[in-house]
């Protein structure tokens, strides 16, 4: 795994407040996306992104849209950002879902998790999609990511209780698109 130096972390926002290039995410990409959801988030969620990402691409390999797509966002070859969109294709066709979205935690407070966020919403917009949603937990250690989506402005549209094995709920995030 690649760590963020504080010198790299400097350097950057010297230089236009982080600008990444976030590129569509392949098979050669998933250690180090897996290894930054793990310093994002955990290891329980590290494994299931593992899972995720195998699967979406084990599918594109056989021809099969999974209604998933994935980016890394990366500045000197160092992955310090992975989100993905998902549909439900039983879904309505204007919902879409962030998928996976995590950033490097050195990085907090930077505007790089803005910048990835914002990316996420165009592009899902780009798509034809008008609602996105996203799902995190009412654990304390999903506190940064629903005020990161609060910030965001994406409002809780509903809750399944319990949801984790540790008796956490599922809190359901959404925005309209058209109001960004």
């Amino acid at each position: 795994m690649l760590v963020v130096t504080d010198s790299q972390v400097d350097r950057w926002t010297d230089k236009a407040a982080l600008c990444p290039s976030v590129l569509p995410m392949t098979e050669a990409d998933i250690d180090s996306a897996v290894d930054l959801v793990r310093s994002a988030m955990n290891t329980a969620e590290a494994e299931q992104a593992r899972t995720t990402f195998i699967l979406h691409f084990g599918c594109a390999r056989h021809g099969i849209d999974d209604g998933r797509i994935y980016f890394v966002a990366a500045v000197e070859s160092v992955t310090l950002g992975v989100v993905g969109l998902h549909r439900y294709v039983w879904g309505p066709p204007e919902n879409i879902w962030l998928a996976w979205f995590a950033v490097d935690p050195n990085l907090k407070g930077l505007g790089f998790g803005q910048t990835l966020f914002q990316f996420a919403s165009e592009r899902a917009q780009q798509l034809g999609h008008r609602k996105l949603f996203v799902e995190t937990y009412s654990t304390p250690e999903f506190a940064a990511a629903r005020s990161f989506y609060q910030k965001m402005g994406m409002v809780p549209g509903g809750i399944i209780t319990p949801y984790l094995p540790c008796g956490g709920n599922m809190i359901v995030y959404y925005k309209e698109l058209t109001k960004m």
